[in-house]
């Protein structure tokens, strides 16, 4: 049996940087530390406004590999309850890109022949995985975070496709320790066919110290702040920090709160911050550029995120900031949820909170601004464990799981 000296795999996902995500993310690290191994067959449409991606170009030109783009990867997300004729043209739409996906990842296979196949959105391509099996014959694995698990699908016929490419799948990565148990309670998926691949961290990028200058563009001063960066979705429970942050102010007094990103909570947010007479003290920045947010890291005292798993299953995968947070040396409030308890060490790198508790959110906050030595304990136990999951070992690991997967399918 002959195994490939440099095996290449193809990962498939619906969208990509410079379009935001943790997803994104981990494919961008593990690609630039594979050195070749890895290409990217994505989209440069963003499939939430159907609109191209700013920037895409711009971004492949300058990637140390290689990403295929096609126009689109999946319809465009329909808002509100559509009418019959608006599923109707979308559903036809989803018949072409298939298509054109399936046409594409045919080529690629022939011009280039690599190695094994990934899929990187399991909701939305996971009928790739039976489909790529019967054309090909190398391993066809997933990349799974973690909500896409454990989050309730919109309808049976969604489960069940979801269930048929979790089966069918040769191997399938996770985030953390929680995906694996819950791929192995839901779907009784053996402990062989996972491995468990943590996020990383690229500790030179992260390697800022405090920036008192961070702190006067965003007028805060030098008293005590903590920082939030996310999405603002639900599950990243701002809204909790917020309810919080007044618990926290009479307590810590000068405590200031600065939260960082874009999406659909927003505007509910912001209300919130009004409604608490908190619009002196907590600061909403929108969107951050990844210049400035080893910095916005940095600046910090704290780092808090009290994240919580909502009603239809939707929960953190594992939660990359926690360790970027780690990696400049800011210890870490964080939700005892999903698979946060593999990026917080809980009690030494940082403190895990009930996310629907703001009492025990704005305890934990507040026993640890008012605790500067324990405090910096934490800060350095978060900077070691954080010089431990550097990428370059991730990055190992996968292409590991990879190649042992390869290698039982070309003795099966």
């Amino acid at each position: 049996m002959t195994l490939p000296t440099n095996p290449r795999c193809l990962l498939i996902t619906t969208h990509y940087l410079p379009l935001v995500g943790g997803a994104q993310t981990v494919y961008d690290e593990l690609a630039r530390n594979l050195h070749g191994h890895l290409v990217i067959l994505t989209s440069h449409c963003d499939y939430t406004s159907g609109k191209e991606v700013r920037g895409w170009n711009e971004f492949d030109r300058n990637a140390s590999y290689n990403i295929i783009r096609l126009p689109k990867m999946r319809p465009r997300l329909l808002s509100g309850i559509p009418s019959f004729i608006d599923r109707f043209i979308n559903a036809c739409s989803g018949f072409e890109i298939t298509r054109q996906i399936k046409k594409r990842i045919r080529n690629e296979m022939q011009q280039h022949q690599y190695d094994a196949i990934c899929i990187g959105a399991l909701d939305a391509l996971g009928y790739l995985v039976s489909w790529a099996q019967s054309e090909f014959s190398v391993p066809v694995l997933i990349y799974a975070h973690g909500e896409e698990i454990g989050q309730t699908p919109y309808n049976l016929r969604a489960d069940k496709r979801r269930a048929s490419a979790i089966d069918a799948a040769d191997g399938i990565v996770t985030v953390s320790s929680y995906t694996q148990d819950l791929l192995q309670s839901k779907y009784s998926l053996n402990a062989d066919r996972i491995e468990v691949v943590t996020n990383g961290v690229d500790f030179q990028r992260f390697s800022a110290r405090k920036h008192a200058e961070v702190r006067h563009k965003l007028g805060v001063g030098n008293g005590p702040l903590v920082v939030s960066v996310g999405r603002l979705v639900s599950r990243k429970g701002f809204d909790q920090l917020i309810e919080a942050w007044n618990k926290v102010r009479g307590a810590v007094p000068g405590a200031e709160l600065v939260i960082a990103g874009s999406g659909p909570y927003g505007p509910e947010l912001e209300q919130l911050i009004a409604g608490e007479g908190l619009g002196d003290h907590v600061h909403m920045l929108g969107r951050v550029d990844n210049e400035m947010l080893p910095s916005l890291y940095a600046s910090a005292d704290l780092f808090a995120m009290p994240n919580r798993t909502m009603p239809d299953g939707d929960t953190e995968g594992f939660g990359l900031v926690f360790l970027e947070a780690a990696a400049v040396g800011t210890p870490a409030v964080g939700g005892r949820a999903g698979g946060v308890p593999d990026a917080i060490l809980d009690g030494k790198t940082g403190v895990l909170v009930d996310g629907n508790d703001t009492d025990e959110i704005a305890d934990a906050i507040i026993g640890l601004l008012r605790d500067d030595e324990r405090r910096e304990k934490m800060a350095k136990a978060a900077q070691a464990h954080a010089k431990t999951q550097g990428w370059d070992g991730k990055a190992r690991q996968f292409m590991a799981f990879v190649e042992r997967l390869i290698q039982e399918k070309k003795a099966s």
